[in-house]
């Protein structure tokens, strides 16, 4: 395995492979497409490269065009990397309960034994 770059973003630990550029001279990181292999922070929210086209939820903050993900209110930016979190409630998936804290009274909550 190559160099890679890691991350923490919310809870989510993302490797990012480093490719290096002789023209540059320097390590670039080659970003995963989270349009097509989707990666989610432990509380359901997407990942997704700051430059990512906006998506039909997007909103900028100042009433201007929203044309990507970096401009969007609802984008959280991870300091020092492209990559941030999409927090749009409809873009949230579902996460599964963690079992160390599905106690009995969450159980009981969600009608389950």
């Amino acid at each position: 395995m190559g160099k890679v770059r890691q991350y923490n973003v919310e809870g989510t630990l993302v490797e990012i492979p480093l490719c290096y550029d002789e023209l540059s001279e320097r390590e670039l990181e080659i970003l995963p497409d989270f349009i097509e292999n989707p990666v989610y922070t432990p509380k359901g929210n997407p990942l997704m490269f700051t430059g990512e086209d906006a998506c039909e939820y997007g909103e900028s903050s100042d009433g201007t065009l929203c044309t990507d993900c970096g401009c969007c209110r609802f984008y959280r930016q991870t300091p020092n990397t492209l990559i941030g979190v999409c927090g749009h409630e409809k873009k949230r998936r579902d996460t599964p309960v963690d079992p160390a804290y599905d106690t009995d009274e969450n159980k009981s909550n969600k009608g389950g034994k």
